[in-house]
């Protein structure tokens, strides 16, 4: 503060005067300590500055929008002597809402002691929250001299995952068959967990499959025959396109959207039983995670939002994922109005149902027909009325 210092020269220069008109030693004492004061209130910032440092710390690593998270600022000093005035700000960066703010802070430094300050962050938008703790300033007593601490960890992301919309979906697509099934068809196959029918052995007819008990009681050999296994296999495809939007403020809406529609989907087919799986192009590879439960979509959406900008899908992509299985429901999500990628799903897909989302909000008419896939245009304002009776 620099009427802190004008202040101190001014005493100074008293001082100074003052032991030149008296002979007594007294005056030359106060001058002295006068003129050694800031090399001690110095020295004793550097020992401040070697010997605290500072953390971020938070409970969580992720949470959802609007949620309200605590995170703390965790001050350890070490030094024997106690500061009364240390500032320091947090800037506060939400990624896909480009908002920024900024909290600060005023405290005592204790000696030889932990201080913990709490405040409590809100994030309005999906994505990622990142928490930075500009350097501490620590003051002397007289405010002549600050110092900035070196010692510090200073970044925190916490992962801010979407508010689950409780779509109005139905999960009725047939069962196919799948060689892995846990469920079993009223027709004949070749799965031994799953007797179908009992009949005569024919000549060619597996020995394997001879059931001796039952031939034992009769003059003739028979014959268990076994089911197929039955499975609902939903596979959830998804690719977004950054600059399909040329205003950043509608792409930040849409990413929110996709983000937001697609976890949403994958919490209604997790935990159901049958075997969904999400699959997106991360950039350099495909990547299929299996849906298996709501636990695991925390770490799903970290991968997916990690990957968003990189998420384009060609048709030779697409037919790698779908070619050689059968399935209950394909879907794919995304913001291209690619007709050949609605081709690929439409024609060359083997599955009950398809669907095919295209998230927009232009809300332009969709100029490609299909007749063998369901095709929904879907406005990020209004994702439920949309999706409403999409069968998976």
């Amino acid at each position: 503060m620099w009427w802190v210092k004008l202040l101190y020269l001014t005493i100074l220069i008293g001082l100074a005067v003052f032991s030149v008109l008296y002979i007594d030693s007294l005056a030359v004492v106060l001058l002295l300590c006068t003129l050694l004061l800031p090399v001690f209130l110095k020295l004793s910032l550097l020992l401040a500055k070697f010997t605290t440092q500072a953390s971020l710390s938070c409970t969580a690593s992720a949470c959802t929008v609007n949620e309200s998270v605590p995170v703390s600022i965790v001050v350890e000093s070490k030094c024997p002597l106690f500061f009364p005035k240390v500032y320091t700000s947090v800037t506060v960066s939400h990624a896909l809402s480009d908002r920024e703010e900024t909290v600060r802070l005023r405290f005592p430094l204790h000696s030889r002691n932990m201080t913990r300050l709490t405040f409590y962050i809100r994030p309005d938008c999906c994505g990622s929250v990142r928490i930075i703790l500009n350097p501490l300033k620590i003051l002397d007593y007289l405010h002549l001299f600050h110092t900035r601490m070196k010692r510090i960890n200073q970044e925190l992301e916490i992962l801010v995952l979407p508010e689950k919309l409780n779509l109005p979906v139905s999960l009725t697509a047939e069962a196919v068959y799948a060689p892995e099934g846990s469920h079993y068809a009223d027709k004949a196959g070749d799965d031994p967990s799953e007797i179908f029918d009992i009949r005569e052995y024919h000549a060619g007819d597996a020995v394997s499959r001879i059931h001796w008990k039952l031939s034992s009681k009769s003059e003739k050999l028979f014959i268990r025959e076994f089911g197929f296994p039955i499975e609902k296999q939903v596979l959830l495809l998804a690719e977004y396109l950054p600059e399909q939007e040329e205003d950043a403020l509608t792409q930040m809406q849409q990413a929110q959207a996709f983000l937001t529609l697609i976890y949403s989907l994958a919490y209604r087919l997790s935990g159901t039983g049958m075997t969904a799986a999400l699959v997106w192009h991360d950039g350099e590879k495909l990547l299929y995670r299996p849906l298996k439960s709501a636990g695991m979509l925390p770490e799903m959406f970290r991968e997916l939002y990690c990957s968003l900008e990189h998420m384009s899908l060609d048709a030779q992509d697409l037919k790698e994922i779908l070619s050689g299985q059968e399935y209950s429901s394909v879907t794919l999500v995304t913001n291209d109005r690619n007709a050949e990628l609605l081709s690929v799903l439409e024609k060359q897909t083997e599955a009950v149902q398809k669907n095919f989302i295209l998230l927009d909000s232009r809300q332009q008419s969709i100029s490609f027909p299909a007749e063998r896939a369901s095709v929904r245009l879907v406005s990020p304002d209004s994702i439920s009325d949309d999706i409403a009776g999409l069968i998976l």
